[in-house]
């Protein structure tokens, strides 16, 4: 049965951390969704109480478990993107075991707020009767077309391409912490979607129907209980034109103290010319180094993305990845000239000499090994075991 679901709008304040749980106690998949990671995007909340109230209905048939909740509810309450640090920054497994060995008496406003947090997550998962995907919802500050993140690994690959908007690769792996890497850290189906800008009021369909297009991809609704086709026409409108996957190119850091400005006008996926100005930086300008797609620009006070450059990844190379990694050739990797497994971190290359410049870096991407790191003066590329999900996934139509 369903419990009741937070409002909408300005009842944000009312917002509690489990917004509902809907469950007819038939054996599935579990599919777990956050709203609100950051307090100034509450269109999760609102998306997630929509599906709530719907699934609530009575006659609704539904396998597994279906579980709503809330993020940040103290930044949630005041409108800001968080109080004293961003809450999804800090979900390492190294940052996850140093919180939880805090005493609750050194925690500030985030650390209560990611303790509750682990709480319910950590119930979810021992509770959870089959494979457990998680979604993580989230808008923007600047105008722009919905967007999937994730993982690159394939049974991510295969959730988040049911969804008909654009897939980005690479982008949690340039972010440290990302609440992905405690599912991730699991093996569990871990996907972000970005629903477009906080207040266009279209963003929460768009974040709703990437709900229902997810349950209905894994298999907790049956076919025709909803209408799919008119929430992926709905994801559709706001992606015409755009490629359908792409990788990252840059991440442009903003550190502690300086003073950034994001030109002004720009969307996510924007095209760019090699040579633009993009920002200004502490008086330095900040400019395209190739030609490429704007991600994410940055228009609000808080956080440490300025923005994300981006560049289409073509069908080929795509079918080739999915082709090699099926053949494990992962497994093999290390036997290239200038790249051997780092001896004590698993899913780590150390990647030395000209193997760093030429096209064994392309290889490794393919295989998923795109976490780019300098651990003790040595290149070094990580990529994610692969994520366990059964084998009922079904496409977008």
């Amino acid at each position: 049965m369903s419990s009741g679901a937070a409002g909408e709008g300005s009842q944000t304040q009312m917002v509690r951390r489990v917004l509902g749980v809907h469950d007819n106690e038939v054996p599935g998949p579990t599919l777990v969704c956050i709203g609100g990671m950051h307090g100034n995007e509450p269109a999760g909340v609102q998306a997630l109480s929509r599906v709530l109230k719907l699934l609530g209905e009575p006659g609704t048939t539904m396998r597994g478990r279906f579980v709503a909740l809330a993020g940040n509810l103290a930044a949630l309450r005041v409108g800001q993107r968080f109080i004293d640090r961003d809450l999804n920054r800090a979900w390492s497994q190294a940052n996850v075991e140093a919180l939880r060995r805090q005493s609750p008496a050194e925690d500030c406003a985030e650390d209560r707020e990611q303790r509750e947090l682990l709480k319910a997550l950590d119930q979810v998962r021992h509770e959870a009767r089959g494979p457990v995907i998680f979604v993580d919802l989230h808008t923007s500050s600047a105008p722009g077309a919905s967007f999937v993140c994730m993982s690159d690994t394939l049974a991510n690959q295969r959730i988040a391409m049911t969804l008909p908007v654009p897939t980005i690769l690479g982008l949690e792996e340039c972010i440290d912490g990302a609440i992905m890497d405690y599912f991730n850290g699991y093996s569990m189906v871990a996907l972000a979607v970005e629903g477009g800008r906080e207040q266009d009021p279209g963003t929460v369909d768009n974040l709703e129907a990437a709900v229902w297009i997810s349950l209905l991809a894994v298999g907790m609704l049956p076919p025709g209980s909803v209408d799919r086709a008119g929430y992926e026409q709905r994801l559709r409108e706001s992606v015409v034109g755009l490629p359908r996957v792409l990788e990252i190119s840059h991440r442009q850091p903003i550190e502690h103290g300086e003073k950034f400005v994001m030109e002004p006008g720009f969307e996510s996926f924007d095209k760019v010319a090699k040579g633009r100005l993009l920002a200004r930086c502490d008086g330095r300008e900040l400019v395209a180094p190739e030609d490429c797609r704007v991600l994410l620009p940055r228009y609000q006070g808080l956080g440490d993305d300025g923005y994300f450059l981006v560049r289409p990844v073509g069908v080929f190379r795509l079918w080739s990845a999915t082709i090699l990694r099926h053949c494990r050739v992962q497994a093999f990797v290390h036997w290239l000239p200038g790249v051997r497994r780092h001896p004590e971190q698993r899913h780590t290359l150390i990647v030395s000499g000209l193997a760093n410049r030429f096209f064994v870096r392309d290889l490794i991407h393919l295989l998923g090994f795109r976490r780019l790191r300098i651990i003790d003066g040595q290149v070094c590329f990580s990529r994610r075991p692969d994520s366990i999900i059964d084998g009922s996934v079904t496409p977008a139509g």
